[in-house]
């Protein structure tokens, strides 16, 4: 750890006590604590395990994978159905093992052991983060305990979706962030090794598009607080910037060429480019409201700002002459100063006159009277920090730079050559002043004490047992180069990117630590930005508890204290309530979008407190699922569809040109593929499978992700012979849907999913990536013809 790190609070030795607690102690609480939260996520993620439709999505295309037939829903047409692609490959790697009979108990067992791990590395992120000033402080769970009650954070523990990957990735990259701070610190140090190889952090941050496309934006963020923190040569930016991309851009490449389209097709299907801001703000209350959120929340804020609050106040008691300031305090006349402090943050060490960032004492301005020097009489410019008189190369050095053979150098950076002036006397050039004059490192000037006010010392001398207000110079030149406890060179308090012993460019820390925590504040917003922009989701909860996540991140635990440990309270208070009465709605009340507690809603409907595998949801009887058994054991080649509101399963005649057994037209998507065999062709009336579907212009807006309802005519123009008539469905629109496929950009649409994948086809479907991404059809086959044809 550097010495800058140490700074703000000073290093405990052994034996003492921090805290309250001894130091053995406190680190047994603290991963007690750890372990504590992580067990209560298992134990409840556990008692809430389940699966929903969505997950069979997942799992079809895992098993054919598996198969042989590729990433894809339909062996007919290649179309990405999973959103999360690196969740999709993980469940398949994971299907190889021996002994995995069913990827879905597989997703359920994974997510759970996933979302435990995420908590884990972000509570530990967050002990490492307190450990670089208060390496033996005890820690209290605080920010954590807003989520482990949430029976959102339950369910999404399992489900079976990429949820428990989210967490994971997100409480991973977390614990990366702040192990490359600690590295920053420990690089600064004087046996410091110099700069770590972090090409693999990047890689891993790069991954959150892989996750999920909107992690994204957390991958950027985290990747630019990366960047802050080390602030590395050309050569090494671009060297992170190609591991954090390679993943991602190489699969876009082959995305891009093996399917067609940019982005998965959820993402079209949903239309996660759209604003719906209503339907946000309703989805976020949908999650926030029930569990009274606001109260917990409300308890950090106010916690947050006491401390802001204590922090001002001091600087303002710093401000009055004679008053002892507090940590990062201004140092001022007669004011003693801490660590934080210094004169030449634009104020005059004796007379506290307001100065100028450019005539400050650190950039060139008097200690003593706060007049600029010229570049000549500076002592960060080549003076002497005694008198201010033109240095020579053998009376001057930097702050870290070697003193020459003969010569002694104080930390300030002034040379001398010879003489000690006696205590209180003054420093001449080419003298050394003895220990208890001056306040550089080692001596025993007393810390903290303040210049008489208005009554600078001359310059080079300083009274016994009193130092110069930190920041200043002792002898009236410049403050650059003067020294604060342990050694800590003011030139790296002073600039905001200060030079390193080794020449690299480094945060101040206090600098870095705001990048470091204002890192998953920034993405938490942005991520709760873009849940209300796209209207929110179906699904109560589940997209909002990344954005909650990142934003508590940096409060998981906080130090020991009085107010730390009323807010403590506070928090399990509220969580007991939470865990053991509230609980969201079945359905949105009154709400113009529906938003469901899908675990209830899936185990009352399937029967199941623990719909876990798969024939959980194909032993559900439903008329879909026995119209296409029926279809499948008498050897028919047809297509079973469902009529929209569940008016009918009419069974038509396909088309010779369709390879596949059997089809259906179904909404339930994860239920139609678990019930048709890997060779059947699933027709999505959603879009989520279906890339003539995810094309089409939104009609509805009463359910996220459930917009784009397609047309039945579509259907029955796309797998039946011309002439097929289908009770239910208008021939009209038929006749206009089957005209239509053959205009415009829909049959090139259509090709590229369903031609063979030869090296032509990978080029062209490269190639026409973006302008297909962005086309969209009316949803009405009539209006389809005339705007296409």
């Amino acid at each position: 750890m550097s010495r800058s790190d140490e700074l703000p609070v000073p290093q405990p030795t052994p034996g003492t006590r921090a805290f309250g607690l001894p130091g053995t102690l406190a680190q047994r609480w603290n991963a007690f604590a750890v372990a504590a939260c992580g067990a209560v996520v298992l134990v409840m993620g556990y008692r809430h395990r389940w699966t929903n439709d969505d997950a069979l999505i997942y799992t079809r295309a895992v098993r054919q994978i598996l198969a042989g037939n590729g990433p894809v829903f339909n062996v007919q047409e290649r179309a990405e159905s999973s959103t999360g692609t690196l969740w999709q490959w993980l469940l398949a790697a994971g299907g190889a093992l021996p002994g995995v009979s069913d990827p879905l108990r597989l997703a359920v067992a994974l997510g759970l052991l996933l979302t435990v791990a995420g908590y884990l590395l972000a509570l530990d992120g967050t002990r490492r983060m307190l450990r670089i000033h208060r390496p033996a402080g005890a820690l209290l769970p605080a920010g954590v305990l807003v989520l482990l009650p949430l029976c959102a954070t339950w369910d999404y523990a399992t489900s079976g979706l990429e949820t428990g990957l989210s967490f994971a990735y997100l409480g991973g990259a977390w614990w990366l962030l702040v192990r490359a701070r600690t590295l920053r610190a420990a690089s600064e140090a004087p046996a410091g090794r110099g700069r770590p190889a972090l090409a693999p952090t990047a890689f891993a941050l790069g991954l959150g598009p892989l996750v999920r496309p909107d992690l994204a934006l957390v991958s950027g963020v985290f990747l630019a607080a990366l960047w802050l923190l080390w602030r590395p040569p050309l050569r090494t930016t671009l060297g992170w910037a190609g591991a954090a991309a390679a993943l991602p851009c190489a699969y876009e490449i082959f995305r891009a060429g093996y399917y067609g389209v940019l982005v998965p097709l959820p993402a079209l299907a949903k239309e996660a480019s759209g604003t719906q801001w209503q339907f946000g703000w309703d989805y976020l209350r949908n999650t926030l409201d029930p569990y009274l959120l606001w109260i917990p929340l409300s308890l950090l804020a106010g916690y947050i700002g006491y401390r802001a609050y204590g922090v001002c106040r001091a600087r303002g008691a710093s401000a009055t002459a004679g008053t002892p300031a507090a940590p990062d305090a201004s140092a001022t006349a007669g004011a003693s100063a801490t660590p934080d402090t210094s004169a030449a943050l634009g104020t005059s060490a004796t007379a506290g006159t307001p100065t100028t960032p450019d005539t400050s004492a650190g950039l060139g301005t008097s200690a003593t009277t706060g007049t600029p020097d010229t570049p000549e009489t500076s002592a960060a410019l080549g003076t002497s920090a005694t008198t201010g008189a033109p240095a020579t190369s053998t009376t001057s050095a930097e702050p870290d730079a070697p003193a020459p053979p003969g010569t002694s150098a104080e930390p300030g950076g002034a040379v001398t050559t010879g003489t000690p002036a006696g205590p209180g006397g003054a420093v001449t050039p080419g003298t050394s002043a003895t220990p208890g004059t001056t306040g550089a490192l080692g001596t025993p000037a007393t810390f903290g004490t303040a210049v008489t006010p208005g009554s600078p010392a001359a310059p080079g001398t300083v009274t016994p047992g009193t130092a110069a207000p930190v920041g200043s110079a002792i002898g009236g030149g410049s403050a650059v180069g003067a020294s604060l406890p342990h050694g800590v060179p003011v030139r790296r308090w002073v600039r905001w990117w200060g030079g390193t012993r080794d020449g690299r460019a480094a945060p101040r820390p206090y600098t870095a630590d705001a990048v470091l925590v204002g890192a998953p504040v920034a993405a938490g917003l942005l991520s709760a930005f873009f849940v209300v922009k796209i209207g929110g989701d179906f699904m109560h909860g589940r997209m909002v508890l990344p954005a909650l996540f990142l934003l508590l991140l940096p409060i998981f635990l906080l130090p020991l204290g009085r107010a730390a440990t009323v807010l403590a309270g506070a928090l399990a208070a509220w969580a007991v309530v939470c865990g053991l009465l509230l609980r969201p709605p079945l359905e949105s009340p009154d709400d113009p979008r529906i938003v469901f507690d899908s675990h209830t809603v899936y185990q009352r409907v399937l029967g199941d407190t623990h719909p876990v595998g798969q024939s959980a949801h194909t032993e559900r009887r439903l008329a879909f699922s026995d119209a296409a058994r029926h279809t499948l054991r008498t050897g028919r080649h047809a297509l079973v569809l469902r009529l929209p509101h569940d008016a009918g399963y009419p069974v038509v005649p396909l088309a010779p040109h369709v390879r596949a057994p059997v089809a259906a037209a179904e909404a339930r998507l994860g239920h139609a593929g678990a019930v048709l065999p890997l060779d059947g062709f699933v027709i999505d009336t959603l879009g989520l499978s279906n890339p003539l579907g995810a094309h089409t212009e939104p009609t509805s807006r009463r359910k996220a992700g459930h917009e784009k309802p397609l047309d039945r005519a579509w259907v029955v123009a796309d797998v039946t012979a011309p002439g097929t008539r289908v009770p239910g469905v208008d021939p009209d629109r038929v006749r206009a849907a089957r005209h239509a496929l053959t205009c415009g950009p829909l049959p090139e649409l259509l090709a590229s999913a369903r031609e063979p994948l030869t090296p032509g086809r990978f080029w062209s479907n490269l190639t026409g990536a973006w302008d297909r991404t962005r086309f969209r059809i009316p949803a009405d086959p009539v209006e389809a013809e005339r705007r296409l044809c």
